[in-house]
């Protein structure tokens, strides 16, 4: 064998190998588009995270009003039977006997009178003494001119 027969050596350069085109398993331009992407979706989050956090945002403050409690007035002289079941402690049977002793005795003078009804005692007149009010005594109807 004759050394010219010899296939001719590979060069070797002193110059490093050619970067691999496929490091990360991407293509450069494939690299460049998920950074982008990755370096948007980071921002994106940040802007949403400072969003959340309020800055820049004066807080509201909201002025309630203070609980109020039901008011509600009956007129003792006026009242159907249904609107005396309205007030705490008076049920349909007391109610109507409120009624029935109005009917029969005449107008209430004072709301005093209504504690004389059979069934209101001291505990249940505490109770819806409050939300008692007597009406203008001329537009009462008498006894006298009731219905029969």
């Amino acid at each position: 064998m004759n050394p010219s027969d010899e296939p001719p050596a590979p060069q070797v350069s002193s110059s490093a190998a050619p970067a691999d085109p496929w490091s990360l398993w991407l293509r450069r331009g494939d690299q460049l588009f998920v950074g982008t992407l990755v370096i948007v979706a980071i921002g994106l989050m940040g802007l949403y995270w400072v969003r959340l956090k309020g800055w820049g945002q004066a807080p509201i403050e909201i002025d309630r009003l203070p609980a109020r409690q039901y008011d509600y007035q009956l007129d003792v002289n006026q009242a159907p039977w249904f609107e005396w079941t309205l007030l705490e402690g008076i049920g349909e049977k007391t109610a109507k006997k409120i009624v029935a002793f109005r009917d029969e005795h005449g107008p209430f003078q004072t709301i005093e009178d209504v504690s004389r009804v059979p069934g209101i005692g001291p505990k249940t007149w505490e109770q819806i003494r409050p939300w008692l009010t007597v009406s203008d005594k001329a537009t009462l109807p008498t006894p006298s001119n009731s219905i029969p």
